[in-house]
């Protein structure tokens, strides 16, 4: 079982948040984190996507400059006139945090269940 929760949190950690629950085959316990995290990540790559539509819009058509410092600043001025993208963050990290330490546990208190159902059939 150790294996097994160590895998879950692995899943957790380097895929997305709640694919270890699906391994433990904790679905609903999963989407719980998966669902908040991936609308934070859609909103975010929307508006990342739009941006650098925009600028490379405005690099061609030469009303940008190709200059790092510039784009930068613009890319600057955009994201903190998102309140949102700072949300969403958040929840991305926080459902990844929370997801990594909940498949741990899971897979622990898993593993103290089996644990202790040997103990009892032991006994009679």
């Amino acid at each position: 079982m150790k294996k097994n929760t160590i895998k879950a949190a692995l899943m957790s950690a380097l895929l997305f948040p709640g694919l270890g629950h699906l391994a433990l085959k904790r679905g609903r316990r999963g989407c719980v984190f998966l669902l908040p995290c991936a609308l934070a990540v859609l909103y975010v790559l929307r508006h990342v996507l739009q941006l650098v539509t925009t600028l490379a819009d405005e690099i061609n058509a030469g009303t940008l400059q190709l200059d790092p410092q510039l784009i930068s600043d613009r890319v600057d001025a955009t994201v903190n006139a998102l309140p949102g993208m700072n949300v969403a963050l958040v929840v991305c990290v926080l459902c990844w945090a929370g997801s990594i330490a909940d498949a741990f546990w899971l897979g622990r208190a898993a593993k103290a269940d089996a644990g202790s159902d040997i103990g009892s059939d032991a006994a009679v």
